[in-house]
């Protein structure tokens, strides 16, 4: 098995970025029902989540007001396997689904492949179960300007399936919109056939609703 090691990186980062394009499209899983979430809206509390980055140490959370996460794809598919794939069980119950635009390019860190190396670390770190490092990685990054810009978040591939997942830092909510009609449930009926096809794809089960 590969070590995923802390920061600071041992050799000097040779990073790679991907822009994100204005008018690209990020989708979004997410339960309004869950502490006021919403399509918009990044989450401060932390950190929770691989590549969170809230100043916290590990294991403890708190709110952090200035620090907040999204966390996305450019696929239904990649986003219902990193929510669903360690139970298996795709339970839609009060999950929506968001299509968000951005509003100006986005800059992120790749850590797909060999960018993770070239960013100072391993592609295990998004694979990892051990969040503690992710997550040092992640504040890394945010905090190291002068190696890896301002970026807007991370690329990188998700833990299930390999698919493309982001990260979008706070940094990234002045560029996101969604419009009302852009978000509906994920149990809505226009969702079923898609859903049905990513769990059949995914070794997935889709409970009857």
């Amino acid at each position: 098995m590969v070590a995923v090691k802390p920061p600071p990186p041992v050799v000097a980062p040779e990073p790679v970025f991907r822009v994100l394009p204005a008018g690209a499209t990020i989708v979004r899983l997410f339960d309004p029902s869950s502490f006021g979430a919403h399509a918009l809206v990044f989450r401060t509390f932390g950190p929770i989540s691989r590549f969170d980055h809230q100043r916290a140490p590990y294991p403890t959370r708190a709110d952090d007001p200035d620090r907040g996460i999204v966390y996305g794809a450019n696929t239904l598919s990649s986003c219902i396997v990193e929510i669903f794939g360690d139970s298996r069980v795709v339970d839609v119950g009060t999950w929506d689904v968001a299509a968000l635009t951005t509003t100006r390019a986005l800059n992120l860190l790749d850590l797909r492949g060999s960018g993770a190396m070239r960013a100072g670390t391993v592609a295990a770190i998004s694979k990892e179960s051990n969040r503690q490092f992710s997550q040092e990685w992640s504040r890394y990054f945010y905090d190291t300007a002068f190696v890896y810009g301002e970026v807007d978040g991370l690329v990188f591939h998700n833990a299930h399936n390999d698919e493309d997942a982001y990260a979008l830092y706070e940094r990234a909510s002045d560029a996101l919109d969604c419009a009302p009609a852009d978000i509906r449930p994920l149990r809505h009926d226009s969702l079923r056939a898609a859903i049905r096809e990513i769990a059949i794809s995914n070794g997935l089960f889709v409970p009857p609703y």
